[in-house]
């Protein structure tokens, strides 16, 4: 006789332990992932409260659409949220009311901003500046010192920044590159952004005005016929567009606009952002220099808060430098932080503040002034 042949044995596996041998292994990675968080300090940004801020932005908006900008302010809790907008536009947007700060470029919106809100909420602050410049390429620098309207700024073989002489370089404007030894047949001009919109081409305006004398006119009378004077030079470059930057930089930018007015720091990050220095695109500073010095101005406390992080937090601060701004000081002092930063990473200082600075007029005659050579509407 075979053997007996016993039951068939059932096993009952408990669904619960299933499970648990299912799960227990990424549980245990989230477990770990935590722990980490925590001793990081990162584990409360998914979950603190995040602070919208409507602004109004001219040309500093590329500070605030800088991602570890971004970063560093969703880390303290808030996030702005940026409307683009010419400094004049923004200056005479009528629902200015309806945002927490603006950020005009220059001293005319500024003081329009200001008026505007007369008997309510503003404060102003002025975390950096950055100076209006003309930029070009070599090339074309070499040929302005051939012609007596420019001269290096250093004695170094391939110098990156140059002096300009204004009223020579006014004189130029019925002269063509190919006279002083380019192939180029085009008008000895600079172009800039439209005057009625943008702060950077009001500076060209100002530039221009230099060349004509030393004193700001004091009368509306006075405006006007220094606008007359200086129209023709600013009509010559034709169709004013919007920003020249991203035109400058552009490798086929020679083709765009030979001499951009553009801002300083624009310049500054474009280098820092490459391999090596860029040695065929220069800088000229107008002898008689100009420094746009924006300003941060609330109108509400979220807006007072922006505000002083761009004053006093650290991060925030360095990486205003790192995008090529002359940090300030709650007295508007300039911080010693942005020759070091610039020369360590193997870029000449520029000479900002070396020289004389633009009188522009008063706003309200310097408003006449662009009305008249822009024909503002």
């Amino acid at each position: 006789m075979g053997g007996t042949v016993g039951e068939p044995e059932f096993k009952v596996v408990d669904p619960r332990r299933r499970f648990l041998l299912w799960f227990a292994p990424p549980l245990a990675v989230f477990v770990a992932g935590l722990v980490v968080l925590l001793v990081s300090g990162h584990v409360a940004g998914p979950f603190r409260p995040v602070t919208v801020v409507r602004a109004l932005f001219a040309s500093k908006r590329d500070f605030f659409q800088d991602e570890q900008v971004k970063r560093i302010l969703m880390a303290r809790g808030y996030q702005v949220h940026v409307t683009p907008v010419g400094s004049r536009d923004l200056a005479n947007k009528p629902d200015l009311d309806s945002f927490h700060f603006v950020f005009p470029s220059g001293h005319v919106a500024n003081e329009h901003v200001k008026s505007r809100r007369a008997g309510k909420h503003v404060v102003p602050y002025r975390p950096f500046f950055t100076p209006v410049v003309l930029a070009t390429f070599r090339e074309y620098a070499d040929a302005l010192v051939r012609a007596g309207a420019a001269k290096p700024h250093t004695r170094d073989a391939q110098p990156l920044y140059y002096d300009l002489d204004m009223a020579a370089f006014k004189d130029l404007s019925a002269r063509k590159w190919s006279e002083f030894g380019l192939i180029n047949g085009n008008r000895v001009i600079a172009q800039s952004p439209d005057p009625c919109k943008a702060y950077s081409g009001a500076t060209l305006v100002g530039f221009f005005a230099t060349a004509f004398g030393d004193q700001p006119p004091q009368t509306v009378e006075a405006a006007e016929q220094l606008a007359r004077e200086v129209k023709p030079f600013i009509d010559a470059q034709g169709q004013a567009g919007d920003d020249m930057a991203p035109k400058y930089f552009v490798p086929e930018g020679r083709t765009h606009a030979v001499i951009a007015v553009i801002y300083e720091h624009q310049y500054v990050a474009y280098q820092l952002r490459q391999k090596d220095i860029d040695t065929e695109r220069v800088l000229l500073y107008p002898t008689k220099q100009h420094q746009s010095t924006p300003e941060l101005i609330s109108f509400t406390p979220e807006g007072d808060r922006i505000g002083e992080l761009m004053m006093n937090d650290p991060d925030l601060r360095r990486r205003a430098v790192e995008l090529g701004f002359h940090s300030l000081g709650w007295s508007g002092e300039t911080g010693d932080d942005f020759g070091s930063y610039v020369t360590g990473r193997g870029l000449p200082e520029p000479p900002a503040g070396e020289q004389g600075r633009v009188q522009l007029p008063k706003a309200e005659l310097f408003e006449r002034m662009l009305d008249v050579v822009g024909d503002c509407a």
